[in-house]
Formats: structure tokens, C-alpha cells, sequence
């Protein structure tokens, strides 16, 4: 999970839309949601807001932080989703998938800790380097719950994210030669996969599983 700041770049078109009284989400029409979800996408690099897997236009949804329907759980009130679910900074990109992990397995369950819009999200969960997601310790109960709800452990991401790191840690080692590994140079791959890359069409994405690939550089950097 990576920190998401897009609460002061709302779309103007939702900003119009949500002036006319007893507007609600479903009824936000095609054009405005793909401006949304594109917008989205640019700001989170183009991967899951949730999973960090690599997402498109394609294979992106809306989701919303605060669901747009009220579990029995919540604390907020239904008139409280409905308000919230045309709120930018409640929105992110999120992957389509088939129900395994994200927003598809959590359904309209509140999450009790893990919020990408959260600047402190990155530091409530950290991995191993078999592709597991794991809570640092800081609100342990809450981030085992949340990393359930969404099934960031699950078996399918487990694996896509060891298969990431083990191609590029194969890319790396034969790129350069062990004598010549220092701090620096891991740092230097860390600080990489944490940054947005200018790929085709001079457009800046994170690498999928960006955060997993740097913590595995970083564990490296401890080492020296």
C-alpha cells in the first residue's frame, strides 16, 4: 500500500456535478467516471491503491474508502455514504479482480486502519521476502484485520509479488558483480522503485508491487 494525496486535485467535473442538489453516485454517467478514474490512475502511478498491482483504465475501478452503501459495522450514517461517495479524497483506483483480494473481497466492510489516503499507511505493514504482507507491530490487531478484509495475504499475491522480486533481484545480481554491492547502491535501487518512472508515451508510473520490491533493497542496504 502506498500513500495516495489527491485531496486538493478533484476533477472539476465532479466538483460541478456535485453542486446540483440530491446528486448521487450512480448517476455520475460514464464520461465523468472515466475522467475520475483516469485521474486516479495518474495520481497513483497506475497501480492498486490497495494491492499495488499494476492497474489501466481497463482494469481499474472506483472505489471508495467510506463505501458507498453502509455496513452494519459503521459508525457514519447512510446520508453520511451517500455524502462521501462523491468526494474525491474518499476515491481511489483500485484492480479488477476476481474477488480474491482488494476492494472486491472487502465489499462494503469498514476498514479499521489501513487507508491509502493515510500518510502513515506505509509504516503499518511491512513483508518477508517470500511475498508475504505483514503488520510492523504499530495497532497489530487492526492491520491483521484489515490485511484479511482485503486479502492483501492471499495466495495469488503472494506469489505475483515474489515473482516480481525475483526477476528483478535476478536483473540485479547480474548487472553487478557482488564485490561491488555497497549501502549506497541499494539504496540507490530503493529510492528508485519508490519514485514514478517515465515509461511510454512520457507517462510516470510506479513499478506493481513498488514498495515490496524497495523494502527488499532495503533489507540489502541493513546488511552494510
Amino acid at each position: 500500500m502506498r500513500y495516495i494525496n489527491n485531496r486538493n486535485k478533484e476533477p472539476k467535473e465532479l466538483v460541478e456535478y456535485r453542486k446540483t442538489s440530491g446528486v448521487v453516485y450512480d448517476d455520475l454517467g460514464k464520461e465523468r467516471k472515466d475522467i475520475i478514474r483516469d485521474c486516479l490512475l495518474d495520481e497513483q502511478g497506475y497501480i492498486c491503491a490497495y494491492c499495488m498491482g499494476r492497474i489501466s483504465s481497463s482494469t481499474c475501478t472506483i472505489e471508495h474508502y467510506i463505501s458507498q452503501t453502509r455496513h452494519e459495522t459503521s459508525p457514519f450514517s447512510e446520508k453520511e455514504h451517500k455524502r462521501q461517495s462523491l468526494l474525491y479524497s474518499n476515491m481511489s483506483g483500485v484492480c479488477i479482480n476476481d474477488s480474491e483480494h482488494c476492494d472486491k473481497k472487502r465489499g462494503n466492510v469498514p476498514l479499521k486502519i489501513l487507508d491509502p489516503h493515510n500518510p502513515l499507511c506505509e509504516e503499518f505493514v511491512t513483508y518477508s521476502f517470500s511475498g508475504r504482507i505483514l503488520p510492523t507491530g504499530r495497532e497489530e490487531d487492526k492491520v491483521k484485520e484489515d490485511i484479511q478484509t482485503l486479502g492483501l495475504d492471499c495466495d495469488k499475491l503472494v506469489k505475483l509479488r515474489k515473482a516480481v522480486w525475483d526477476e528483478i533481484w535476478e536483473r540485479f545480481i547480474k548487472d553487478h558483480e557482488k564485490k561491488k554491492w555497497s549501502k549506497e547502491l541499494f539504496l540507490e535501487y530503493a529510492s528508485k522503485y519508490r519514485t514514478k518512472q517515465c515509461k511510454r508515451h512520457g507517462i510516470m508510473k510506479f513499478h506493481a508491487y513498488c514498495n515490496f520490491i524497495a523494502w527488499g533493497f532495503e533489507q540489502y542496504a541493513n546488511k552494510y
